[in-house]
């Protein structure tokens, strides 16, 4: 009969695999053991029961402080191991157990794991020595695990970038711990920035993030945008003199006709100052008795063009003025008209001042064909001359933009009779440039001779009749077209008359000069010369005097 329970640890430790599991045995685990081994050192029980196998020493010692339980499931594993003596053929040397005996607390076995049995024990597993009374037969002592190594962990793939192999220096002076730390790092990030691009991470992200971490936080910028805020404040009105106050426009006028400079059948034309600035202007009235059809035509196509030209030798149109039911064209005012500045009594002009003069009449006209602009009223009335000589065409009431390229028709009745050209007498509706430079050529010739060149009596064959006598009756062989004219058989000359324009002004003009005004007045347009050519014409440019400007 065995006297202790069968509570002991492990069942029977017999033979391994042969009885593996829920046999009379218990559990048996591993190879071979013999009873009551745990490990290589075997320590004899100390009780009355001891196994044949038991050796002295070193196990009684173990064996006191172990207790009775330890020493009653030592037996039953003594007399279980007689009945079935095995021997051992894996043997394990583990280190003796410390001789100061444990805390009884902190000593409590481990609990088993994993499915097999409870009285198992996996070979090599630490457990901690059984406490409790001292009456066990067999004491085991456990090997203690080793030091375990500090595993450092895997380098990122940025430190391995900044591994890179440094070149080797030349011995230098023993330096302290810091010197050299604060070297290799600077050496270390000059290699750094000189190996590898811009934006590849040189540390790892923990310690970015750490760093991140410890700066401080920065304060946000705060973005001021000036705001400049301007402040208008309205002039204090001037004060005027008792004549300007009184007026009822913002253009002083005199009262009655004191101010009137100039009428005709488009109106009259005041002068004006300015109320505020006393600067001096000229008002032309646009006469509105007798429109059944609004606005007159001729007024909205002066002030059109008047809009699209500026140039020194034009007259510039300032602003249109709606006033008391009346409406106003507001021009720069000019001192002189060409007409009163020849029939002054006192003011001569020399022959440099009047090449100046035409210079400037066709400089004007030039310009005004090259942007597609036909005067058709040319003449000395409509020509502008300021204080200081500067002469402007004005008067472009009949004026007009005319196609370049084809013929079209348009009215003969335009360009005052004393100036008007041959072919506009005879009805012709077709023409160009060249009326123009009929009508500029008795302007110059009014400005050597100081008198009209072709003054008639208002009617075309009247007119026709005054320039047969100067210039002698028109053959078809210097005017082939002559026939083709509208009113060529109306207006047919009676006899012939012989041509006198060199006996009347030869002797007046310079030789340079009366070429040009003869070129200028022939029969055939398509032979007289532009206004570009005239400008280019020896008279001007190489023949003396040079033009000088005209002062008042």
């Amino acid at each position: 009969m065995n006297p202790y329970p069968p509570n002991y640890r492990g069942g029977y430790r017999g033979s391994s695999g042969s009885y593996r599991g829920g046999n009379q045995f218990g559990s048996a685990r591993g190879g071979h053991r013999a009873p009551g081994f745990k490990s290589g050192q075997w320590n004899p029980p100390t009780g009355p029961a001891q196994s044949p196998h038991s050796t002295p020493s070193s196990a009684a010692t173990h064996d006191a402080a172990a207790g009775p339980d330890s020493r009653r499931n030592e037996a039953s594993d003594a007399n279980e191991g007689n009945s079935h003596p095995q021997h051992s053929d894996e043997m394990q040397i583990d280190e003796p157990a410390p001789e100061s005996q444990p805390d009884p607390a902190s000593q409590q076995p481990a609990p088993p794991t994993g499915p097999s049995n409870n009285n198992s024990t996996t070979p090599g597993t630490a457990r901690a020595p059984p406490t409790g009374p001292s009456s066990s037969k067999f004491s085991f002592s456990f090997k203690l695990a080793s030091k375990q190594t500090t595993t450092h962990p895997k380098p990122e793939i940025s430190q391995k970038f900044n591994a890179m192999p440094t070149a080797k220096q030349p011995p230098t002076q023993p330096q302290n711990h810091n010197q050299q730390q604060q070297q290799q790092s600077q050496k270390s990030n000059k290699d750094r920035d000189r190996d590898f691009p811009k934006g590849v991470p040189t540390e790892p992200a923990s310690s970015r993030a750490a760093r991140r971490n410890q700066e401080p936080p920065q304060k946000p910028i705060v973005r001021t945008r000036k705001v400049k805020k301007i402040e208008r404040r309205l002039l204090e009105r001037p004060k005027l003199d008792p004549a300007f106050a009184t007026s009822k426009s913002v253009f002083f006028r005199k009262p009655g006709n004191e101010s009137v400079v100039g009428s005709g059948t488009y109106g009259k034309v005041f002068k004006g100052l300015h109320v505020y600035t006393n600067t001096a202007v000229a008002l032309k009235r646009i006469r509105m008795e007798g429109e059944q059809n609004g606005f007159p035509v001729t007024a909205v196509r002066e002030v059109k063009l008047l809009q699209s030209l500026r140039h020194v030798n034009i007259v510039n149109l300032m602003e249109v003025m709606v006033e008391k039911n009346d409406c106003f064209m507001v021009f720069e005012y000019l001192a002189h008209d060409l007409t009163g500045l020849l029939n002054h009594p006192t003011f001569k002009l020399d022959d440099a001042q009047r090449k100046h003069l035409s210079k400037q009449l066709f400089d004007g006209l030039d310009y005004l064909h090259c942007r597609g602009v036909l005067h058709r009223d040319i003449k000395a009335a409509n020509i502008l001359v300021s204080k200081e000589g500067i002469l402007k065409l004005a008067d472009f009431g009949l004026a007009r933009f005319y196609a370049k390229r084809h013929q079209l028709d348009y009215t003969n009745r335009v360009v005052t009779i004393w100036y008007r050209s041959p072919e506009l007498l005879l009805g012709e509706t077709q023409y160009g440039p060249a009326c123009d430079i009929w009508s500029a050529a008795c302007v110059m010739m009014e400005i050597f001779v100081r008198n009209a060149v072709f003054p008639g009596d208002g009617t075309e064959a009247n007119q026709l009749e005054r320039i047969y006598a100067v210039l002698g009756t028109p053959s078809q062989a210097e005017w082939p077209d002559i026939v083709e004219m509208a009113w060529f058989e109306l207006l047919r000359p009676q006899f012939k008359v012989k041509r006198t324009f060199e006996e009347k002004f030869r002797g007046r003009l310079s030789p340079a000069a009366f070429e040009l005004l003869e070129s200028m007045f022939r029969y055939d347009p398509a032979k007289r010369p532009t206004a570009s050519e005239v400008l280019a014409h020896p008279y001007f440019t190489t023949e003396d005097p040079p033009p000088r400007q005209a002062i008042e």
